[in-house]
């Protein structure tokens, strides 16, 4: 079995004897985000996800998805030195995920398993201002979107066009969009290494192909124009889960990623 916690890697699931899966951490940083879908997963299915440096809010940020899928890599294979490997992302992490994929690959590994969920492709979009950044960072951090957060829109309607960060997180706050726990420092430290990986994932460039089978799960109700994978993995499913970005790890579209990712797990192991 892989040690419960190992440089960036965190275990989700670690009971088990079948070959790992193991998760890339979104844009928060955190990869608890994939717990649901780890306990829905048959029986002896270990799960492992990585956590970004600064999401301890004492280690510094990496400031580029290279960097990110380096450490990764590096913490993966000191955890298991050999594959196959198993792999799958969420957003960010699904373009990490595939930087991964290919650095193994170049190592003369076996990836027999690439999961992109809604991971849009990188460089499609520009970084919005900050004040916009932090709004968004507020649905991110909520698991909403914005036509489902009225609290959020409702406490910021007042925040000048412009504004810091600082100015939206303590209206927030301040008008109870979110929990009572999470004070406007506390989502200031989030904010920051949250733009740091949207940064990253704008300024990333796609440079080749990976020639690892892969399944793609979109959001039936994001963007399709920017989740088209094809040109970058030669051996791509292409899958659909109801939901948005962030509603689709919920109800309905919870249960049909972890059926997808069952199967191909189950599908991976035969081959």
């Amino acid at each position: 079995m892989i040690e419960p916690s190992v440089g960036s890697l965190v275990a989700l699931r670690a009971e088990g004897d079948r070959l790992p899966l193991h998760c890339v951490h979104p844009v928060s940083g955190s990869p608890f985000c994939y717990s649901a879908m780890a306990h829905r997963l048959r029986a002896g299915q270990p799960v492992f996800g990585f956590e970004a440096p600064g999401f301890d809010g004492a280690s510094e940020p990496l400031t580029s998805i290279r960097a990110l899928a380096e450490l990764h890599t590096a913490s993966l294979r000191a955890a298991r030195p050999h594959g196959p490997y198993q792999l799958l992302g969420w957003s960010l992490g699904g373009v990490v995920a595939y930087e991964m994929a290919r650095m193994l690959a170049a190592e003369g590994e076996e990836v027999p398993l690439l999961v992109i969920v809604d991971a849009a492709l990188p460089g499609t979009q520009s970084v919005p201002p900050d004040d916009e950044l932090a709004r968004y960072f507020l649905y991110d951090f909520l698991g909403v979107t914005r036509d489902r957060a009225p609290g959020v829109d409702k406490a910021l309607a007042g925040v000048r066009p412009g504004a810091e960060p600082a100015e939206v997180f303590e209206a927030a706050e301040l008008h109870g969009a979110v929990p009572e726990e999470f004070d406007a420092e506390f989502l200031m430290e989030r904010y920051a290494l949250f733009r740091t990986h949207v940064v990253a994932m704008r300024e990333h460039r796609l440079d080749a192909v990976h020639d690892g089978p892969a399944i793609l799960i979109k959001a039936e109700d994001s963007v399709e124009r920017l989740l088209d994978w094809s040109p970058y993995v030669s051996r791509l499913t292409v899958r659909t889960a109801p939901g948005d970005h962030h509603s689709v790890w919920q109800g309905a579209g919870l249960t049909a990623i972890s059926a997808i990712v069952d199967q191909a797990l189950e599908e991976a192991t035969a081959a």
